[in-house]
Parts: C-alpha cells; sequence; structure tokens
C-alpha cells in the first residue's frame, strides 16, 4: 500500500473544509482544541490524529479513505467517481453486518471474472 505523505492529507482536510464553508474556528469548538492546532494539523506542523481524522470525515461526510487516499501515490479520481464511491459507502452503512459480508464476498467473485 506504500507509506502516506500526511502533509497531503491535512491539504486534503484543508480544502474539503473549505468546499463546505466551514471554518477553522467551528471545528476548533468541535473538537474542543485551539484555532492554531487546526491549522497546523492542515498544514502538516501537528500531528494528525484519529480522533480528528475522523472528525473530519464526518464533517465533510467522506470516507476515511477519501481523505487518506491524498495522501498516497494514487491517481486522483474523478469527480464522478469520487460521488460514486461515496454513494457506496453512504448505501453500504445501511446494510446489517451479515448482509455486508455477503456483499463482499460477492463483490470479490465478481471483481475476479
Amino acid at each position: 500500500m506504500g507509506e502516506i505523505d500526511f502533509s497531503k492529507v491535512g491539504l486534503k482536510m484543508k480544502q474539503l473544509r473549505n468546499e463546505r464553508g466551514i471554518t477553522q474556528e467551528q471545528v476548533a469548538r468541535d473538537l474542543e482544541c485551539t484555532v492554531p492546532f487546526v491549522s497546523n494539523v492542515e498544514n502538516n506542523r501537528a500531528k494528525l490524529n484519529l480522533r480528528v481524522l475522523l472528525y473530519y470525515s464526518k464533517l465533510c461526510n467522506v470516507s476515511v479513505d477519501t481523505i487518506l487516499d491524498a495522501g498516497r501515490d494514487l491517481p486522483p479520481l474523478s469527480e464522478k467517481e469520487q460521488q460514486q464511491n461515496d454513494e457506496l459507502l453512504s448505501i453500504f452503512r445501511r446494510f446489517s453486518v451479515d448482509e455486508k459480508e455477503k456483499i463482499i464476498k460477492t463483490l470479490r467473485i465478481w471483481q475476479e471474472d
């Protein structure tokens, strides 16, 4: 899978937040931290922790992978591909654990064809 460049992850979090018109002040208030800490995380001057990563994922309605993929050397997804991924994840979350297992098995079989 390779290393993740967290400087790109922070910038992706900043981009997602800005696209949604959310301020660093709101993020700091929600996370009960300071605005400088939020700025430092977004600009790779402070270490990203799981709590912050999960918060941004929920705040921006995207998967954690969407945020982390910014730090991987992967070709960028088109807007349509990203919308499809987000829609699939949204639908997938509604299934029970057993249903999810069946879907995963089916997709793995289908992927092998």
